[in-house]
């Protein structure tokens, strides 16, 4: 397998179609690709099962992405049967065929526009909870999370050798700041986790890993200078100012050290017992 192929979305979200199926040509579909798999399941009596489960995969992948459409087709056929009379008003437009991004890949369904002066929606995205985004809620939690762990570039990578697909990275960087301005909100709200003590801990500290190559140590390593060890640290630190000269003012942009700075964050909290003490970490968490 060549790593381009790892890297290659799933077929549906190559082109998008401008027409969806109906409900009873997706039921036949189903019908007709859950056969063939059976059939072709039926015929691998030599095939290794590495190259079984590579060709196994994207063929489930196909049948989940047809049962998703059919799901969104039967809702919308259902809408469309109930929306006559309770949107009084509004004038239709469509079916609009939309592609939405899915745990299972790229899948296509058509839905009803509904509008009037000064604006419309799509009914059948609210009664589903689906975003303008093109991603379903599923996709961008999964996706979300990975990218708080790993770069975004490693997230794309991560979600097409699992997913065999994934939102691009910027659509990964707008969705993570996206859902990024409510955390406070979220954490305002929610409850102290269970068993957790009374006194709130914080420890910050920041260190800075050394990046000096050994070319630029060598520039600064040179024959140490003879000077007397006084008996004093308070002697030592003033021979040694007076022996290196006054420090250079440094300039806007300048850096103080060759190295990159990293932010640790270790917060927990602490129970106080009957004697007074205070007992602890509880529910200790680590961030960097």
């Amino acid at each position: 397998m060549e790593a381009s192929d790892l890297l290659m979305p799933a077929a549906e979200a190559m082109d998008a179609p401008t027409t969806a199926p109906t409900a009873e040509e997706l039921m036949a579909r189903i019908t007709q690709t859950v056969g063939a798999l059976v059939a072709w399941v039926m015929s691998c009596q030599v095939l290794p099962f590495f190259a079984f489960e590579t060709q196994w995969v994207p063929q489930v992948l196909t049948v989940g992405r047809l049962a998703l459409q059919l799901f969104r087709q039967m809702r919308e056929a259902q809408w469309r049967a109930t929306a006559e009379h309770s949107q009084p008003g509004y004038k239709r437009q469509g079916p609009i065929v939309r592609q939405l991004g899915t745990f299972l890949g790229k899948v296509s369904y058509a839905r009803t526009y509904f509008y009037r002066a000064g604006g419309g929606y799509y009914a059948l995205d609210i009664a589903l909870g689906l975003t303008s985004d093109g991603f379903s809620l599923r996709l961008v939690s999964c996706a979300v999370r990975l990218a708080t762990k790993v770069s975004y570039a490693q997230t794309v990578l991560l979600l097409t050798l699992f997913l065999h697909g994934s939102p691009a990275q910027t659509s990964l960087e707008e969705l993570v700041v996206g859902l990024g301005r409510h955390t406070a909100a979220w954490f305002a709200q929610a409850a102290a986790p269970r068993g957790d003590g009374d006194v709130l801990v914080i420890q910050i500290d920041s260190k800075a890993t050394p990046t000096a190559t050994a070319t630029e140590l060598a520039k600064r390593r040179g024959p140490r200078a003879a000077h007397a060890h006084l008996g004093s640290a308070r002697h030592r630190g003033r021979s040694a100012r007076l022996r290196r000269g006054g420090k250079k003012r440094r300039q806007k942009g300048d850096k103080a050290k060759n190295g990159k700075l990293a932010t640790s964050v270790v917060l927990d909290t602490l129970r106080q017992a009957a004697d007074g003490t205070l007992e602890g970490p509880i529910n200790r968490h680590y961030r960097e």
